[in-house]
């Protein structure tokens, strides 16, 4: 009796590891390429790379035997997100990610799929070079310059070239910080209606606060803020970013351009609109210290005033 317990034991145990183990090692199987994509796109958004891998493969597969030209450039340009953010360091992962992303600027004739992967390129190659020594403009300059050339008008090309200007002011030598400072700024005039104008607002007000002009630092960070409180919430901008900026903008007043006034409303902003952010204390220890200053200023005055020594109201 003994035995025929352990040997049920042991099918039920087989029975569960084969359960859970179901379609480990197998390919991936799927009623169309849509399905597979849909499985695919599941498994990444898990990092379930290796399983998103499988199902790419066969939304490929399936999109080539039907000879649909869309579901297969997407297929292969999921594909090489897979290997290209699982590579890390290895070369290996960023090869097979670079062959698919070529793959998908040749073959694509919708123009849906290619600036992207011109752009993932553009990333790749930089990174490979290891321009974050920000030591090769000139490069930097050429990839990402190619992405905005080829693929003009594209939320892609606008992402090279808003990267671009990030690098650029990384370096905070005075030609390319001044180079980029003016690119962005006609930009920004030319394009009011990218959703991607708040982030290049808080971009060229980084640019300013690099060249210490506190006033259009503080009003560009304004603009930048006021643009994403009128569209709403966007997915890529944590909404305590507004926060973070009340709180820039205060600090700016206060000390970059001496305006209490300014800092105060700013300061105000953020301990009313977000009165359990961390930054509260701190603006409310500003305030604090601005008060001081300006009681301090009054005291300092009506002294020199009674003394004699300043011409002036009593009042102060």
């Amino acid at each position: 009796m003994g035995v025929l317990k352990m040997i049920g034991k042991f099918l039920l145990m087989a029975v569960v590891a084969g359960a859970l183990c179901a379609g480990c090692g197998k390919s991936a199987s799927s009623e169309s390429s849509d399905d597979a994509f849909h499985m695919g796109w599941s498994y990444y958004r898990l990092t379930e790379f290796d399983l998103a891998q499988k199902y790419f493969e066969e939304s490929l597969r399936l999109a080539e035997l039907a000879k649909n030209d869309m579901q297969k450039i997407r297929a292969l340009s999921s594909l090489a997100d897979v290997w290209n953010y699982r590579a890390g360091n290895n070369d290996y992962y960023t090869r097979k990610a670079a062959v698919l992303y070529k793959r998908v600027v040749a073959e694509d004739t919708t123009g849906a799929w290619a600036p992207w992967a011109a752009l993932a390129l553009a990333r790749q190659a930089l990174w490979k070079q290891k321009v974050d020594d920000f030591a090769n403009l000139a490069e930097m300059e050429e990839a990402y310059g190619a992405v905005i050339r080829d693929y003009p008008g594209t939320m892609a090309a606008e992402e090279a070239f808003l990267y671009l200007q990030n690098l650029r002011m990384a370096r905070i030598d005075d030609e390319p910080l001044d180079e980029s400072i003016a690119a962005m700024e006609a930009w920004v005039a030319q394009n009011p209606e990218s959703p991607l104008l708040p982030r290049a607002y808080m971009m060229l007000a980084r640019g300013y606060h690099l060249r210490r002009e506190g006033v259009k630092y503080i009003a560009t960070l304004d603009m930048g803020a006021k643009i994403e409180l009128e569209r709403g919430q966007n997915a890529n901008i944590p909404q305590g970013d507004q926060a973070e900026n009340y709180f820039k903008m205060g600090m700016a007043a206060q000390y970059d351009a001496g305006d209490f006034a300014l800092a105060r409303k700013y300061y105000g902003l953020l301990i009313s609109m977000y009165p359990t952010d961390q930054r509260v204390f701190i603006a409310e220890q500003h305030m604090d210290q601005m008060d001081e200053f300006e009681e301090k200023i009054r005291k300092e005055l009506k002294a020199q005033v009674s003394t004699g020594k300043v011409q002036g109201s009593s009042e102060l």
